[in-house]
């Protein structure tokens, strides 16, 4: 039964994900699962994704799933993904999505958690070698806290920090290709805004086409 419920999770988020115009097939698609159905464990996910685009259509997506079905055992996932879009599109699809879910569970925590950044440019950019530092540095630290003793409201807070962290190197550390390191730049164009995350007890999805989104879901 358990197995069959994970089952169902899996294709319940790739379903979702289609259904919102993304191919679960897309490389540059970024997921996050974490199904736990043993007794007594707990299962971290991380997914972090930098995502180049130059087409007419931008439709990337990005989830995190946790799902728990088993007695005193935690799953947490987590998703970040940056969509740098060189091109001026004509559709914008991509979808951010987190999904917690307990089924036949007792004292049992799940906990996903979604940040998306789509950001528009003038023409193909990059990071620079201290951007590049910074990013290898928050996927160290992304692994360190998942796997912390930390609370979900603690975990939360730490997550929050990180996603102002990315968005601060998103703005300062993007110079165009080929620029020389020496002179960080970036355009109007390339800035991001940042609205709170969203905590709620069932998954919520934010589009925000040019900006930042973030969806977490938290099961009890």
């Amino acid at each position: 039964m358990r197995r069959i419920a994970a089952a169902l999770v899996t294709v319940l988020l790739v379903l979702t994900l289609a259904g919102a115009g993304a191919s679960p097939a897309r490389g540059q698609d970024n997921t996050a699962i974490a199904i736990n159905t043993k007794d007594g464990t707990d299962i971290f996910k991380l997914a972090f994704k930098i995502a180049r685009v130059n087409q007419d259509v931008v439709d990337q997506s990005n989830a995190a799933a946790a799902f728990n079905s088993c007695e005193d055992c935690q799953s947490i996932a987590v998703a970040f993904q940056i969509v740098l879009i060189f091109s001026d599109p004509a559709v914008v699809e991509s979808e951010n999505l987190a999904l917690a879910l307990n089924v036949n569970c007792d004292a049992c925590v799940a906990f996903a958690s979604a940040y998306q950044w789509l950001l528009t440019t003038d023409g193909p950019v990059r990071l620079t070698a201290e951007g590049n530092q910074r990013i290898a540095e928050l996927r160290k630290r992304l692994r360190d806290l998942l796997q912390s003793d930390l609370t979900v409201e603690e975990l939360q807070a730490e997550l929050d920090q990180i996603k102002n962290e990315v968005a601060d190197l998103l703005a300062t550390q993007l110079v165009p290709a080929g620029k020389s390191d020496g002179t960080p730049t970036t355009s109007e164009d390339a800035t991001t805004t940042e609205p709170p995350a969203s905590t709620t007890t069932t998954p919520t999805t934010t589009e925000q086409p040019t900006s930042d989104g973030s969806s977490t879901s938290t099961a009890p």
